[in-house]
């Protein structure tokens, strides 16, 4: 029996996992599109009725830890801020190819998108029996995709609306503005690496007491 058809039984006999499943993709598709609705609506100063790209977005302080002034000796006193300040994003993380012409940025993003859903699929119906927690990490990923993508679909851009400042034992950093669906798919990554170099160590020790 090969593996996909393996896992297409194990998918039909365990329903609770697939529940569990389900319920982690409806809650963080949910709240990264609750969360960009609330954005969108209340934190936008100006926009041009006919150019999406012309707008004025609000910034909201958070919190902050620390103090972002300067000390007596000129040095940077060490703070994290975290602040909602939106933005919208026609191109991918980090705004790349942001300046594409809608023409050809458009149905590459679609396509794009269309080719990680089908490798999640595949990838989960391919996975070993036994990696719950590579699967848990590509339905985050699969979310946090689909939720970018609807963005897209819908608005034309993607709402990023997170910020995050600071400057910690001497590295000082203004990271990219992001979103709730760019968290989702960096859990989701980090599941897949904590999946892999358990199963690596695992297989490493197994290796040595077999021997």
């Amino acid at each position: 029996m090969s593996i996909i058809k393996e896992n297409i039984l194990f998918y039909k006999r365990n329903y609770i996992l697939v529940v569990w499943l389900a319920l982690v993709f409806a809650l963080s598709f949910s709240m990264d599109q609750y969360s960009k609705y609330l954005m969108q609506s209340t934190m936008i100063s100006w926009q041009d009725p006919d150019d999406s790209s012309l707008y004025t977005g609000k910034k909201q302080p958070v919190f902050i830890l620390g103090d972002r002034g300067v000390g007596e000796d000129g040095k940077k006193h060490q703070f994290f801020e975290l602040n909602f300040q939106y933005s919208r994003n026609k191109g991918a993380a980090f705004s790349f190819l942001a300046n594409l012409k809608d023409s050809l940025r458009i149905p590459l993003f679609y396509l794009i998108t269309l080719f990680a859903v089908l490798l999640i699929v595949q990838t989960l119906l391919s996975l070993p029996l036994s990696y719950y927690l590579s699967r848990y990490g590509l339905i985050m990923i699969l979310s946090g995709a689909l939720g970018n993508c609807a963005d897209r679909i819908t608005r034309g851009y993607v709402v990023d609306f997170i910020s995050c400042n600071w400057n910690i034992l001497g590295f000082s950093h203004n990271f990219a503005i992001f979103n709730v669906a760019d968290i989702c798919i960096n859990i989701g990554l980090g599941c897949l690496l904590i999946d892999m170099l358990l199963r690596k160590k695992y297989h490493a020790k197994f290796s040595v007491e077999k021997t």
